[in-house]
């Protein structure tokens, strides 16, 4: 409600930088279909952007990045993990044991924890979600952050290279429910932390039901 009473000079900034920020990023991710330098300049600045951001404007907290309400952090975003999982089994069309899964776990635990998960959750979350909740207000921020979230998977070549039929209703759904789920995670706690542990799950989980391959993806 108290939205209703920010000066509507104060809200449009938001979400005009919001939206400037999210075609860079959109940019960024169709350059991968030429390079790979694209996914590498958009996982930094999916990485650095909100940091950096939280730096200059001292605004650490409001973003997420705080040690506040870290073990409820912690429940809700395990939990949340499980949900998205359980979504992404459902959808996934074949699901089968990785012949490495030893490997595959070795090298997509860490990167699922501390680059493919965060990078995608501190700008989604963290930086944009943050920048249209306020210019849109705690609702529709979450639905339109949800909505650009979703459109993004459809930008990097890298997010459909995977058994999960993203170009399906049932995947487009999957990916705007787990999306929601993320979001208002992080708007129940106020962490960053549970948006990213719960995305860092669901990954791990498709790594074992051989949706999704980090040794193939770097080959």
């Amino acid at each position: 409600m108290e939205d209703l009473f920010v000066p509507e000079e104060r809200k449009t900034p938001h979400i005009w930088i919001g939206l400037l920020g999210y075609l860079v990023f959109c940019v960024l991710s169709l350059i991968s279909y030429v390079t790979p330098l694209g996914t590498l300049l958009m996982v930094m600045v999916g990485l650095a952007l909100p940091l950096i951001w939280a730096w200059r404007t001292k605004e650490w907290k409001v973003m997420g990045f705080s040690w506040c309400n870290l073990a409820m952090a912690f429940k809700w975003g395990l939990g949340a993990g499980l949900v998205t999982s359980g979504i992404g089994v459902i959808v996934v069309r074949e699901r089968m044991l990785p012949t490495q899964l030893g490997l595959e776990l070795a090298v997509g635990i860490p990167l699922w924890l501390l680059v493919a998960s965060p990078f995608q959750e501190f700008f989604f979350r963290g930086w944009l979600q943050t920048q249209w909740e306020r210019g849109m207000g705690k609702g529709r921020g979450l639905v339109v952050t949800t909505l650009a979230f979703t459109l993004w998977h459809y930008c990097w070549p890298l997010a459909s290279d995977t058994a999960v039929p993203l170009y399906t209703i049932q995947g487009v759904v999957a990916i705007l429910v787990s999306g929601l789920v993320y979001g208002f995670c992080f708007q129940r706690t106020g962490s960053i932390f549970a948006p990213w542990l719960a995305h860092a799950v669901s990954g791990v989980v498709f790594l074992c039901i051989g949706a999704g391959s980090f040794i193939d993806a770097l080959r």
